[in-house]
């Protein structure tokens, strides 16, 4: 064989490897998103799903009533927004349906639409926020480039007090806590945060992996239901991150594995 042949051939060879990898990585996608169908099918489907969220609500509801006022400062109520006001459940069924993973630019694309629907009871729990002398605070790690359309969607669903003042988008991190502290140095009463992501409960939890993550759990249990309330969210959170250190930079593939390791499974004895 000449060396153009055997060029030609390693190329053709390289180009195969590349191509199997390739295929190999978008089953492994395929795998991923196909392992959360169950949980789509829950959380769009079932009445439990909707008792819950019912459930947290009216709970809310309580916590804000039995909260102390304290003078000079009005209560305050601090939500997350994506799965725990607004339900976007639709963009992950399309990730399963077009075999696609999460990506900035196509979460972008959701948001601009402006489709996201309302929580069960959450739009009733913030008019009742507001109607009886609190301020409710929207706190999402959305970009401020979807600023925009998220307030234009959260108008649509009829939620109040609606502003740049009440809804804060992430800018330079992820972490809540700097946000969480500027509404009380305003002057408010923070006496409930209501999340589906531990870390929608201030920095604690912040990149930690899920050992520290119960721990705050077991450490802060009485607050729950009281000043912490956490709404079901089975499609995604930083409890997957939580898996394992470096899990985002991890192949599907790898990511396949990890949730794997990671189950307790009965031995069959």
């Amino acid at each position: 064989m000449n060396k153009v042949s055997l060029c030609g051939a390693s190329v053709v060879m390289l180009l195969t490897l590349a191509g199997c990898a390739q295929n190999a990585e978008q089953q492994a996608t395929d795998q991923l998103n196909q392992q959360s169908v169950m949980a789509l099918n829950w959380f769009q489907q079932s009445g439990e799903y909707q008792a819950l969220a019912y459930q947290a609500f009216n709970f809310a509801t309580l916590a804000f009533d039995n909260a102390p006022s304290l003078t000079g400062k009005p209560k305050a109520v601090v939500v997350d927004l994506d799965e725990t006001m607004i339900d976007n459940s639709a963009y992950s069924a399309w990730q399963v349906k077009a075999g696609k993973p999460f990506a900035d630019d196509t979460w972008s694309r959701w948001t601009q639409a402006r489709q996201a629907t309302a929580i069960p009871g959450a739009v009733s729990f913030a008019q009742y926020v507001n109607s009886h002398g609190g301020t409710m605070f929207y706190v999402s790690n959305r970009s401020k480039n979807d600023y925009a359309a998220t307030v234009e969607n959260l108008q649509r669903l009829g939620f109040p007090g609606v502003n740049q003042k009440t809804v804060r988008l992430s800018s330079d991190s992820s972490n809540k806590q700097t946000r969480f502290d500027a509404i009380k140095a305003e002057g408010y009463n923070v006496v409930l945060y209501i999340g589906d992501n531990l870390n929608d409960f201030g920095g604690a939890t912040w990149h930690q992996g899920n050992p520290q993550r119960r721990s705050f759990v077991s450490q802060n249990h009485r607050l729950f239901g009281t000043q912490f309330i956490i709404l079901p969210n089975p499609l995604y959170g930083d409890w997957e991150s939580g898996l394992a250190d470096g899990y985002n930079k991890l192949s599907s593939q790898q990511k396949l594995q990890t949730r794997a390791a990671n189950l307790k499974a009965w031995d069959g004895k």
